[in-house]
């Protein structure tokens, strides 16, 4: 990829709580065998001269005029009906795999931009990410952590009508193997991979019998 994130049409996604994890304090103080993207966040963070992080949160993210301009927008998925399932499963798996990003972003619960209460696993957010103004963060395109690269971060729960929109779009409940859901709260050694690649370009097969 050869473009940040902020430079490509505003920078403007609508971001999925994928999880929510506190820290382990002392690890974060001390900061020895960090993932290597890491660093990047806690060196933006101490030059803003905030806080080391209580908790690591994940956001799936899609791209905002992407996802508003996709024309079967609006079209019902019925749980019932394994037509639509599969008709929904094929959509999402369509979807141009450069229009997504994970964020990765390391939280104080005194940030200024809120508390932790903001951030609700399952709760979808509008956001920009930009090269000065915000939250530090890194994003990565779709999942790849090998490209991911430190910006900022700034925004707010998603308005109800665009709530409702993903929730409709981005609906796992046909599929019986889908997990929207983080991992949890539980104080942990704050190491580990991304969340589980579902989102979007990762989903389980529907296949022969109705859900």
């Amino acid at each position: 990829m050869t473009e940040n994130f902020y430079t490509r049409e505003g920078g403007r996604y609508f971001a999925f709580v994928e999880a929510i994890d506190a820290l382990d304090d002392e690890a974060m103080k001390n900061r020895e065998g960090l993932p290597e993207y890491w660093p990047d966040i806690l060196s933006l963070r101490d030059a803003a001269d905030l806080k080391h992080p209580t908790h690591r949160i994940w956001l799936d993210c899609v791209r905002r005029d992407y996802f508003l301009n996709l024309e079967w927008l609006h079209e019902p998925c019925r749980r019932d009906q394994l037509e639509d399932a599969n008709r929904r499963r094929q959509r999402l798996l369509d979807m141009d795999v450069d229009q997504f990003a994970v964020v990765l972003l390391l939280f104080n619960s005194e940030d200024a931009a809120g508390n932790i209460e903001q951030f609700r696993e399952g709760s979808w957010h509008d956001i920009a990410l930009n090269p000065s103004s915000g939250l530090p963060v890194v994003a990565a395109p779709d999942f790849d952590l090998v490209e991911a690269r430190p910006c900022y971060i700034q925004g707010h729960e998603a308005a109800q009508a665009n709530r409702h929109l993903l929730q409709n779009v981005f609906n796992l409940d046909f599929l019986p193997d889908a997990d929207l859901g983080g991992r949890g709260g539980t104080p942990s050694w704050p190491y580990g991979g991304p969340p589980l690649e579902h989102f979007g370009k990762y989903l389980p097969n529907v296949v022969g019998e109705t859900p």
